[in-house]
């Protein structure tokens, strides 16, 4: 799932992703997020921070605090990360990227969020 109140960002982290075999739920909002997550759950949640009514923390802590979700990957993005460390480790993101990122990183950390963790003997 995407979570960005830019529909340019949308729509080109779709096209990324999608160039890539993934499926992508777009979210036009941390509360349109909120509600499509209820229905699917996602097993990546790529969350820009700033948006409108739910921002990017309080959609993570939301993920966070439901047992279907509590374990997703969160990758947030966004121009302070710096800024925003504590906050999104408070949180409980799993990945803050800065902006401009490269998009193979992105890739990658989806993938590796997709690979099944190796089972104990």
């Amino acid at each position: 799932m995407v979570a960005d109140d830019s529909k340019v960002v949308r729509v080109k982290t779709n096209r990324l992703l999608a160039q890539h075999g993934f499926r992508v739920v777009l979210a036009e909002d941390g509360a349109d997020a909120m509600r499509k997550i209820a229905i699917e759950a996602p097993h990546v949640l790529v969350t820009d921070v700033e948006m409108p009514e739910v921002d990017g923390f309080e959609l993570t802590r939301h993920v966070r605090q439901h047992r279907p979700t509590a374990d997703i990957t969160v990758i947030m993005i966004t121009s302070a990360d710096d800024r925003h460390a504590a906050a999104a480790a408070a949180a409980g993101v799993s990945v803050l990227l800065g902006k401009p990122y490269p998009e193979d990183r992105l890739v990658a950390l989806v993938s590796a969020a997709l690979v099944p963790a190796a089972q104990p003997a």
